[in-house]
């Protein structure tokens, strides 16, 4: 009998240490993406990698509790796993989110920070000019600002110097959100590096594009 309550409680400290040793939840780290800006959508996975179910998941921004909400939901994957989906990140998305995880042997818990890109600074969209140039022909290219607020102040240079109307060259503002340059017959002197460059209060971008001549070498200079 004695032999009997010897290996019972024997049994139930190897169980209780091991319980000790390796039941206490561990969450993966996650990141938000570090090029998000307004109207985007993103979601991050909080994993629990080790520690016995059930667990129980939370999520906090600043260190107040989330809930769904109208652009914010939290979803279940599984019993190791949480979503939280944000539909547009929005300025007020910008904070420290925390994934706590618990069980009845204890938690853990991992932050990221989100961070929205300010609003409002220009973005091009990339442009080329043919790669089909001969000596004499009409080449022309459109700068075109896809995003950011308006006004916009256009400047186009070439090799780093500003370009401005001139005989057989031409700049013009087709609306608001676009600039055209214009060359209306291409010669060896065309070649080079052309760049646009839009910007705003908030900001600038700029997109440059190569322009060679069939035939001839491109100079920098």
């Amino acid at each position: 009998m004695k032999n009997i309550f010897a290996i019972t409680a024997l049994l139930l400290l190897v169980d209780n240490k091991a319980f000790a040793d390796s039941a206490e939840p561990q969450i993966k780290t996650f990141h938000f993406s570090n090029v998000l800006q307004l109207g985007m959508r993103e979601s991050v996975q909080c994993t629990v990698m080790s520690g016995d179910p059930p667990f129980e998941f939370s999520w906090l921004k600043d260190g107040r509790p989330l809930v769904d909400l109208r652009d914010v939901s939290i979803r279940k994957s599984d019993d190791f796993m949480s979503t939280l989906v944000i539909t547009k990140v929005k300025a007020d998305s910008n904070g420290n989110y925390t994934c706590r995880v618990s069980n009845s042997a204890g938690y853990d818990e991992k932050s990221a920070v989100l961070s929205v890109q300010e609003s409002g600074v220009p973005k091009i969209n990339p442009f080329h000019f043919s790669g089909e140039l001969d000596l004499g022909m009409r080449a022309s290219v459109q700068c075109a600002v896809i995003y950011g607020d308006p006004p916009f102040e256009f400047s186009w240079s070439k090799n780093g110097h500003k370009l401005v109307d001139a005989r057989g060259v031409s700049i013009r503002a087709i609306d608001d959100f676009t600039s055209t340059l214009v060359i209306v017959k291409v010669d060896a002197d065309s070649n080079g590096n052309y760049s646009c460059k839009a910007a705003n209060s908030k900001g600038f971008d700029e997109k440059s594009a190569l322009l060679l001549v069939k035939g001839k070498q491109h100079t920098y200079c």
